[in-house]
């Protein structure tokens, strides 16, 4: 008797965890949508188009000086460079690689780098950095 109730508790469980896993599949977007969220991420591109200047931050350790310049858009895509000041590698320039906005959020990749910043107006953009580990703040202005 004690082994079929603990059988019947342990499927009940079973059951109840498997019900509480079950979720309704995301529903895909229509081409409408689709192409809303494309055309927004396009009109959010533009916008970026130009120099921005802030600051990189590790919390506990410091920061330094950060340029970003957007020299061209092409619909979602972004070309431009990136600039960091007060390293512990020192100053590093370079080109942006795989930068593109997806869902209002403009990733690139700078060096080691990753960079993911959205635009909270159009004077100013916030967001995070990650290299080699480490990750902190991004913030800019124009």
């Amino acid at each position: 008797m004690i082994r079929s109730t603990l059988t019947i508790a342990g499927l009940t469980a079973a059951l109840f965890l498997a019900g509480c896993a079950t979720q309704e599949p995301a529903k895909p977007m229509t081409k409408e949508e689709a192409a809303a969220a494309a055309a927004h991420d396009a009109a959010t591109a533009a916008k970026l188009k130009g120099n921005w200047t802030g600051k990189w931050e590790l919390p506990g350790y410091g920061g330094g000086k950060f340029e970003l310049i957007v020299t061209e858009v092409a619909g979602t895509a972004v070309t431009g460079s990136a600039n960091w000041y007060g390293t512990a590698a020192g100053d590093t320039k370079g080109p942006l690689s795989g930068a593109v906005v997806k869902n209002g959020q403009l990733t690139a990749k700078q060096g080691s780098a990753n960079l993911k910043l959205t635009a909270k107006d159009d004077k100013t953009l916030t967001g995070t950095w990650e290299a080699s580990g480490y990750s902190g703040p991004l913030n800019l202005t124009r």
